[in-house]
């Protein structure tokens, strides 16, 4: 290994880990592009590299491709549209062998030759020490060295386990005392002991992480929360020391950059997904250049905001069917409202909380002694045996109970200053689009959140927005806000002057089950209450037949009811499967369009926007976030072993914040089969997200070329950004450049 090597071995390690996306724990997972490592390459190198160091890389397998190509899903004029190669040649290129990854590590370099399952072992027992170093309580005994940093607390346990022995790694205790003490002198010292050429250092490295991806992205998330923690470069560390002592058994060994994947295969996948997404856009395109009806001006009854979040899509198309007096909204779901409730972050995990409220204890201790109880090893079976009769009958009375139960209502309270709240209030109704002078009566600020029972992954359908949990905090903390008459005195001296008739109130839309739960109503007058409510309930109907288009009209109300309290279910809704675009326009463009809840909509009205400051937080947070859960649905789908999390029914959670699949094996990342797959046929589509703004092509550049992350998910590909010009469609390029594409329905025709 050469000097030169050796010395730059920490900028190696640095690459290597920043390839790795962090993975937020259970308690307030969120959407987080598994590429974010990636942003910076063109999706196609991307593609080429994942399938270089992972299994499967980022595409579906040739044999969906070849399906959508026969099902007519993808025509000859997508595959012109975005290739010369012709769908021929293309069905051709699919059918060749699949390629797989060619960059190993030690371990599974002997199961390859020897038919070993040492890859799996070290999984384990990588698995088995993270599992003890992270966990936040779930054990009722704590890891010794904890309070070291992770490789020293690895290298001091690993010193007294024989378990390696065991399987065969014959002093592998003594070996382990011998390492260097530093993860950056391990990681050197792993690199001249295997002796990895300098054209395959990175991606050895890469690949090293990636044979532990949920770990290592876990410790990136620990990373992010507390700046130079270097949690991925000690399990890079760790990692490799496995590898090293493999090297006495792998007579033979030698890493050398393994044959490239097959450029037919891989590069055919790609025409065919882009092929894909041409298809989806072209109808998309054709659908927003239809013409709208029109809309009765004027002072509406009840002006409805909505989270983004392709869910609210189908909800706010039925609500507005009940009237023309009701307009609806779409706004990311913390309503501008960047806060902390208790230790939770309720906000884009983008931004930090710039004001805290205070939470009152609800928990007594007798319930957390029974909670610790419950989780204990050692614990739970007693205490279940001990309370059976009275377990049982909480039981049955939490699944046979009928209807919604109502929502606990903590009491917010909160010492900001007046001004703090008047610019909380003045930027909220500018971000979301509304004249002050034309508010409704009613004005209802709508959070969502799910109803699940026995999910693991309830925090992955609550509001992304909200940092994972639900939007009722923020809704109720905009609604006192804007009900304050202080902040009323104090926008009105900045000219901003809310109708004194105006009422505004919160309100939480239960995703799985389609209901509207209103919170805070206070002020407004019975009749209005009422015909509100009205309307709602009206709309829940609507929206759980549409969205339950597999269920009888009848018996749907009871179906999605049993799915949210039933403990055994692993589908009680598809949360934002099948989301494919975002579309930031006025809602006259969207509002006469079925988009089957497969788009993001924000509203936005480019002449109120003068200075182009609300667009610019459009595209540098709610598109970056919906990119986040697009791509994490994606990931999911084309290489769910990798970038997914598997069988729902095998999860056991892991200290609290993870799940294995089964009883070991790597922490699991991204979303499980069932969120994805109804068990005969994918029910998400994998498509990068197709963003669609109504504005300038000069205001959106200027907001592309300064924002460096924004700019690397266009240019390199991983979303697609048009602009809506009247009815028609000017398409951006991966250069960067404009592409005209005359009107929405001339485009179409023209395919």
């Amino acid at each position: 290994m050469t000097t030169t090597l050796r010395a730059t071995a920490p900028n190696l390690i640095e690459t290597a880990c920043g390839r790795i996306p962090p993975l937020w724990p259970l308690q307030s997972f969120v959407a987080v592009n598994p590429f974010l490592g990636l942003a910076d390459m063109p999706f196609e190198e991307a593609a080429a590299l994942m399938e270089r160091v992972t299994k499967g890389g980022l595409l579906m397998d040739s044999a969906y491709y070849l399906e959508q190509l026969r099902l007519g899903r993808i025509r000859s004029s997508d595959v012109d549209a975005v290739s010369g190669v012709g769908i021929a040649t293309l069905s051709e290129q699919l059918r060749q062998e699949e390629a797989t990854g060619s960059v190993v590590t030690v371990a599974d370099w002997l199961d390859q030759q020897k038919g070993t399952v040492w890859a799996a072992f070290i999984t384990d027992e990588v698995s088995k020490w993270c599992g003890s170093y992270f966990d936040e309580g779930q054990s009722a005994w704590e890891m010794p060295g904890k309070g070291s940093p992770l490789f020293l607390a690895w290298k001091r346990m690993a010193e007294c386990d024989a378990n390696p022995e065991v399987q065969g790694l014959t002093g592998f205790r003594q070996f382990v005392a011998e390492l260097p003490e530093s993860p950056v002198e391990m990681v050197r010292h792993a690199l001249e002991s295997l002796g990895i050429p300098a054209e395959a250092e990175i991606d050895f490295l890469h690949r090293e992480l990636m044979s532990v991806f949920g770990w290592s992205a876990y410790g990136a998330y620990q990373d992010r929360q507390a700046e130079g923690g270097g949690v991925v470069r000690q399990l890079l560390a760790i990692r490799l020391a496995y590898d090293v002592a493999l090297l006495r058994l792998a007579d033979g060994w030698r890493c050398a950059p393994g044959p490239a994947p097959a450029a037919g295969s891989t590069g055919a996948k790609c025409i065919a997904q882009a092929a894909l997404e041409h298809a989806y856009r072209s109808r998309l395109t054709e659908q927003l250049g239809t013409s709208a009806p029109a809309v009765t001006c004027g002072r509406k009854a009840l002006q409805a905001v909505f989270c983004i979040d392709v869910r609210s899509e189908v909800y706010r198309r039925a609500l507005e069917a009940q009237s023309e007096e009701i307009q609806t909204i779409g706004f990311a779901g913390f309503f501008g409202m960047p806060i902390a409730f208790g230790e939770k972050a309720l906000c884009p995990v983008l931004l930090q909380p710039s004001h805290k409220l205070q939470a009152q204890a609800n928990t007594s201790r007798w319930q957390e002694i029974w909670e610790a109880m419950k989780r204990s090893a050692v614990a739970c079976f007693p205490t279940v045996e001990i309370t059976g009769a009275w377990f049982a009958m909480k039981l049955l009375r939490r699944v046979f109970r009928a209807g919604t139960a109502q929502r606990e209502k903590p009491a917010l309270q909160w010492t900001i200053p007046i001004e703090a709240r008047v610019d909380l209030a003045a930027g909220a109704l500018k971000n979301m689009s509304l004249r002050a002078e034309d508010l409704a009566p009613t004005v209802l600020l709508c959070g969502h959140g799910s109803a699940t029972e026995n999910n693991p992954y309830a925090a992955g359908l609550d509001c992304g927005a909200c940092g994972g949990h639900k939007g009722d905090i923020n809704a109720r903390f905009a609604a006192a806000l804007f009900n304050d008459p202080e902040v009323r005195a104090g926008l009105g001296a900045r000219g901003i002057s809310i109708p004194a008739d105006t009422v505004f109130i919160a309100g939480l839309h239960i995703t799985t089950t389609d209901d509207v739960e209103l919170l805070d109503t206070e002020g407004m007058a019975e009749q209005d209450l009422a015909r509100v409510v009205a309307w709602l309930r009206a709309a829940s109907e609507r929206a759980r037949i549409a969205r339950n288009s597999d269920v009888g009209a009848a018996d749907v109300e009871l179906e999605v009811r049993r799915r949210s309290r039933d403990w055994s279910e692993v589908r009680p809704e598809w949360g934002l499967a099948r989301n494919a675009a975002f579309i930031a326009a006025p809602r006259s463009r969207t509002r006469h369009l079925d988009l089957e809840g497969r788009a993001f909509l924000h509203d936005y009205d480019a002449q109120s926007d003068v200075d182009g400051s609300v667009l610019t937080l459009i595209l540098t947070a709610p598109v970056i976030v919906a990119s986040w859960i697009n791509l994490q649905y994606y990931g999911s789908t084309v290489n769910n072993p990798i970038f997914g999390s598997g069988n729902k029914t095998l999860h056991n959670i892991v200290g609290t914040f993870g799940v294995w699949e089964g009883n070991g094996g790597d922490l699991r990342t991204g979303l499980p089969l069932q969120s994805l797959h109804d068990g005969a046929r994918w029910v998400h589509e994998p498509l990068r997200l197709q963003v669609f703004v109504e504005a300038p092509r000069e205001r959106i550049d200027r907001i592309v070329l300064a924002n460096a992350d924004l700019r690397n998910l266009v240019n390199n590909g991983w979303i697609q950004l048009l602009a809506l010009e009247g009815s028609d469609v000017v398409m951006a390029r991966s250069t960067g450049r404009w592409e005209y594409q005359t009107s929405c329905k001339e485009s179409l025709q023209s395919v």
